[in-house]
């Protein structure tokens, strides 16, 4: 009886606009319960956390997907007890913010739009900027109907809210590593002296108080951008940023502006400057990133053979000379060192040309690292010549281990224009049983060179090992 193909029911089209509903009717939710009453939010992530959301998944930025997200903000303000009029003009001035950061940022290559430039963060800067001038426009045009203050002051209350609470939230948004990375990295070790001297220099700058208080923490974080990653740095910049909001909010650190400046208040002068210290440690931050990559990049070409991903000569001579001379300090535990020599590789290029004889190339050193353990060294020494060290196994015992890489190399499937290259290898064993003394590493090799000529004399495909070492007296 022949068997029915499951079929699966295609992923509905409306479920991605049902989740970017529910989650700005969430944080609109959260946002209105958190704000004073009868006040402007004192903190109001919601619009840059949706375009965060946007910009980092974009299928769902349409004419449709911004309509949804204004509908939820209006139905939890609705829910919240606010009058329909404001509900509907103050929710449009929010989602100002939101399309404004998506046209502006969506533009910019992946890799500015990620903050991983300098030329990035002061582009999410100045979106930031502009995102923040939409809303406090639009929000001004209704001064007079709803609030008790001037055209100035409503322009400035809602500017400075929205731009130093984007210029804090963004950055986590966009900076954020997959879910998998987060992961894959939770058990590194993260040095906790310069999250402990931001904490510290943040509560002295409330004890402190003053203007020039909310300068304290700078220098803290400047040592954590040198340190941690973009990610973690824009964590600690919302952390000290919001912190420095509410305490200046709640009169904890005795802020003030003259008064001679009208509609111009403490909270609205300390916003904007909160949110221009932080733009300092994410250029720091973007920076050594982007110096740490450069740097692993650079190493990663100076110790690994382009070709192949083995160690190049160079980086296996380090490597090798350290296992040698730390072999010294572990009661001389056996190792061997295994020279390979692919058979008649010149033969291949002749016949099929250099990209063939690369190709094959790459398959055996793929088909050989599949074989290897962590703590074996793998390197090509030039041409189709490699060599692998062993530690803890005497030449006799890795007999077995090399014998197991000849038949891999000998089953290795390599097509060309529709025939099988059959491909073998030659090997050379040469080492040191427990107990014996250290072998030079020039002397090592030639004896494993010996012995491969013996394999390759003996007729090839085929594992020699070299004369014992005779032990030490």
């Amino acid at each position: 009886m022949p068997v029915e193909p499951m079929v699966f029911p295609a992923q509905s089209r409306l479920l991605p606009y049902a989740a970017l509903f529910s989650l700005t009717f969430a944080l609109t939710i959260g946002g209105i319960l958190a704000r004073p009453i009868e006040s402007l939010s004192l903190f109001w992530p919601v619009n840059a956390a949706l375009a965060g959301v946007l910009l980092r998944y974009p299928r769902q930025a349409t004419v449709s997907g911004f309509v949804l997200m204004w509908l939820a903000m209006v139905g939890a303000d609705l829910l919240c007890a606010s009058a329909l009029a404001p509900a509907l003009w103050f929710n449009l001035c929010n989602m100002g913010v939101v399309v404004t950061l998506w046209q502006l940022l969506s533009r910019l290559p992946r890799l500015h739009r990620r903050m991983r430039t300098p030329h990035g963060v002061l582009c999410v800067f100045g979106a930031c900027a502009a995102g923040a001038s939409v809303a406090a426009s639009l929000a001004s045009v209704m001064a007079a109907p709803w609030f008790e203050q001037s055209l100035r002051s409503t322009w400035l209350a809602w500017f400075s809210e929205q731009f130093s609470t984007a210029v804090l939230v963004l950055p986590v948004m966009l900076t954020a590593p997959a879910a998998r990375t987060l992961l894959q990295g939770g058990s590194q070790k993260i040095r906790l002296a310069p999250l402990l001297v931001m904490l510290v220099s943040l509560a002295f700058s409330i004890a402190f108080g003053g203007p020039g208080a909310i300068a304290f923490p700078i220098a803290a974080l400047l040592w954590c951008a040198w340190t941690y990653s973009p990610f973690l740095v824009s964590l600690l910049t919302l952390t000290a940023g919001s912190t420095l909001i509410v305490a200046v909010a709640q009169s904890l650190m005795h802020f003030s502006v003259p008064q001679s400046e009208s509609g111009v208040t403490a909270l609205m002068s300390a916003r904007l400057g909160i949110a221009m210290l932080v733009l300092g440690p994410l250029v720091v931050a973007c920076v050594t990133q982007a110096n740490r990559s450069l740097l692993a990049r650079l190493a990663h070409q100076a110790t690994t053979d382009h070709l192949t991903g083995t160690l190049s000569r160079s980086a296996f001579t380090q490597r090798a000379n350290a296992l040698l001379e730390s072999r010294q300090h572990q009661q001389f535990l056996p190792l061997t060192l295994m020279m390979l020599d692919i058979d008649h590789f010149k033969s291949i290029n002749d016949a099929h040309g250099h990209a063939v004889g690369d190709q094959v190339l790459r398959q055996f050193a793929d088909a050989l690292q599949e074989q290897l353990h962590s703590n074996e060294v793998f390197a090509r020494m030039g041409g189709e010549e490699f060599v692998i060290i062993v530690p803890g196994l005497a030449p006799d015992r890795a007999q077995f281990t090399a014998e197991r890489l000849r038949r891999a190399v000998q089953d290795l499937q390599v097509e060309q224009a529709g025939q099988r290259l059959q491909i073998t290898v030659s090997i050379g064993l040469a080492g040191c049983d427990e107990g014996m003394p250290t072998p030079d590493l020039t002397a090592l090799l030639a004896s494993a060179d010996k012995a491969l000529y013996l394999a390759k004399a003996k007729g090839r495909n085929r594992v020699e090992q070299a004369e014992p070492q005779r032990r030490a007296i």
